[in-house]
């Protein structure tokens, strides 16, 4: 058993330890995927055309521009953002918090009005909750070379 769980959590550190020193990592992007390229002199934001073993190449501002695999010293990619998901994920989790707090606040209640709380915290919840997952930061860079010192 322990041994199994030794296993386990070394292959789980191993997943989590990506290795970014791959230039094939680069080699394998598609054409279109948003990049940013930093070189001993500079960085460049722009869009993947193609990477071979010797070659870089992107769209930019500036137009197309091409490096060797020597001047690449970092490449990170967009990750995309997924603001959909984090909204409708923070509407669902407010409303059943808010409902939860809501029937708990209703403990012994009696009376016509029993029920609005539970309501009210529902409401509270997905409001909270809604906005809370829209503005929730999303997508970001991911560093997928970086050139060994």
């Amino acid at each position: 058993m322990r041994t199994c769980a030794v296993f386990l959590l070394a292959t789980l550190m191993a997943a989590a330890q990506f290795p970014a020193q791959n230039w094939d990592t680069v080699k394998a992007l598609t054409t279109g995927t948003e990049v940013r390229i930093v070189t001993s002199s500079h960085a460049i934001h722009g869009e993947m055309i193609r990477a071979t073993d010797d070659t870089l190449v992107v769209t930019s501002g500036k137009g197309q521009e091409m490096f060797t695999h020597q001047e690449v010293t970092r490449v990170s990619i967009r990750k995309k953002g997924h603001r959909l998901w984090n909204t409708l994920l923070g509407f669902g989790a407010g409303t059943g918090i808010g409902l939860g707090i809501g029937a708990a606040s209703e403990a012994g209640c009696r009376g016509w009005f029993c029920g609005l709380n539970t309501a009210a915290g529902g409401v509270i919840g997905a409001v909270g909750g809604t906005v809370a997952g829209a503005v929730w930061p999303t997508g970001g860079w991911r560093e997928v070379y970086k050139q060994q010192p």
